[in-house]
């Protein structure tokens, strides 16, 4: 059983091995698609209560309308929007379904997502939710809605990703409210799929009852690949445009590969990641041990001359001794307190300068770099004014937006790729105060954007004229790698906004009316 609320990567590990463990048993897809959303509607629990956390879980992929059965044609064709389907649209199909209702536990009762024809981008955005989803998996919409032969190896790379809605409650990406996401107490959505070497795209979400946290929805994109392991087998006709031909068994073994090759790197990357929290842990300990044991010394000395002016007390009943006896306990507490005290004093300074160096910082050279990365967002449209003129709560639910960015184009992201290069120094400067200051958490974030900077850097040594998103297109830990910085970059702007609005207002008109300038002067 698990708990979305802490998924630890032991529940990952075991999650994955069962969603393989389902392909080896199921005759085909249809069967498992069955096992997979009763696996996710059964074992995802809320241990407070130990009921069911999952409201609906519902398994999809796309096919071509000339492979559906005629049922599913005629269904196809009686949908809203008055467009004609060739052979070749691309149709969204329900495999499989799971809830607590009856009729969430037949697709066949299912009664407006059976079947979705995705005739066009118009088409796609009068379901928010599949428009959404496609994005976040990493995927242009054009490959799903026509797949092609000479994107075979472009699809073959994004290999895996999720789809995440923290906020299902007047979330856009969910428009069934009134109808679903209020009745039903839907806290998070959560989602992750592939697009195959077919060309189909399957996917799997899970509608919560319980608020799914973002550490949570990162550890779900792995269980992609272990659930693509189990598809594969089920998978052998192209619908490619024109090359309707058989997956061949060099294909399927390929894409095997590919799929284990990620997985492999997913689990080096974790276990380098907790090598580096226990080597983290490590100095930490004996920091404390070496610090802890200087005080036992003071303790253990106070404590000896306590000790020994009530033996003398005890010996010779001499009262004033009890005096003495009482003088190095009322000393160590003194210690004890100022150290205390001195501690919080000093983290409370290094705060209050991080803040105004980050200030300094922000309003300096790093202005630019943030302009470019809001001017190139298609959502969440944030201007700087918004931002200076917003109340409080209005800048947290930026912030809540900010978990999901969408920026207008590849070329757009490499504008913002370039000015996070051009401040190379500004991040290694900030790593510097970060270790200074004993801020683990800051430290490793500014190691991982200088690693970032380093790739972009040496790819644009050896291709001076290529953009860099394009070949991060290529490679999904870098893709991952270019949104998480560019995504990380928006949020804790955001972040910090909502700092200083609510510690340093003064600081946070000063700076926000700077940009706010800025972004005027650009733009005219």
């Amino acid at each position: 059983m698990y708990d979305l609320t802490n998924f630890t990567i032991q529940d990952m590990t075991q999650c994955g091995d069962a969603l393989e463990h389902l392909g080896y048993k199921a005759k085909d897809i249809g069967e498992l698609a069955n096992s997979v959303v009763h696996y996710f509607y059964e074992h995802l629990i809320d241990r407070r209560t130990g009921e069911k956390s999952s409201a609906l879980v519902r398994f999809f992929m796309t096919y071509p309308y000339e492979s559906l059965d005629e049922e599913l044609r005629q269904l196809a064709s009686k949908m809203p929007g008055g467009k004609s389907l060739t052979n070749t649209t691309s149709c969204l199909v329900l495999l499989a379904t799971m809830g607590v209702l009856p009729e969430w536990n037949s697709q066949k009762l299912s009664k407006g997502h059976r079947v979705i024809p995705l005739v066009d981008k118009q088409t796609m955005e009068q379901h928010p939710m599949i428009a959404q989803l496609v994005y976040q998996l990493g995927i242009d919409i054009d490959n799903v809605l026509h797949p092609r032969p000479a994107l075979e190896t472009e699809l073959e790379s994004k290999i895996f990703n999720v789809f995440h809605v923290p906020d299902a409650l007047g979330s856009p990406h969910i428009p069934a409210q009134s109808e679903f996401v209020i009745p039903f107490g839907i806290k998070s959505a959560l989602g992750f799929g592939s697009m195959l070497p077919t060309g189909n795209l399957f996917t799997v979400v899970v509608f919560s009852k319980m608020k799914v946290p973002r550490n949570t929805a990162e550890m779900f994109k792995y269980l992609a690949l272990n659930t693509r392991m189990a598809v594969l087998p089920f998978v052998s006709k192209k619908i490619y445009v024109n090359e309707k031909n058989v997956l061949d068994e060099t294909e399927r073994l390929r894409s095997i590969i590919a799929t284990q090759t990620s997985l492999l790197s997913v689990y080096k990357k974790t276990a380098v990641n907790q090598s580096m929290r226990l080597e983290g842990f490590s100095l930490k300990f004996k920091l404390s041990l070496a610090k802890f044991t200087k005080k036992a010394w003071l303790s253990i000395s106070l404590i000896t001359a306590s000790a020994v002016s009530l033996y003398i007390f005890y010996a010779t009943h001499i009262e004033f001794m009890l005096h003495v006896a009482a003088i190095p306990l009322e000393i160590l507490l003194g210690v004890l307190l100022v150290e205390r005290l001195l501690e919080r004093k000093d983290k409370a300074e290094k705060i209050d300068q991080l803040m105004y160096i980050k200030s300094h910082l922000y309003r300096s050279e790093m202005r630019n770099l943030f302009i470019a990365n809001f001017s190139s967002l298609k959502f969440p449209v944030i201007t700087m004014s918004e931002i200076k003129n917003a109340s409080l709560e209005k800048l947290k639910h930026m912030r809540s937006d900010a978990d999901h960015l969408e920026y207008f184009s590849l070329d757009a992201m490499e504008l913002v790729i370039r000015e996070y290069v051009l401040v190379y120094h500004v991040f290694r400067d900030f790593m510097e105060r970060a270790s200074t200051y004993g801020m683990n958490t800051i430290f490793q974030d500014m190691i991982y954007i200088l690693h970032f900077i380093q790739d972009v850097k040496l790819f644009k040594q050896a291709n001076p004229d290529k953009p860099f998103i394009y070949e991060a297109q290529k490679h999904p830990f870098l893709l991952e790698k270019v949104r998480k910085v560019l995504g990380d970059g928006t949020r804790k702007f955001l972040d910090y906004m909502i700092e200083l609005k609510e510690k340093k207002p003064e600081l946070f008109y000063d700076l926000i009316t700077d940009y706010e300038l800025s972004s005027h002067r650009i733009t005219r």
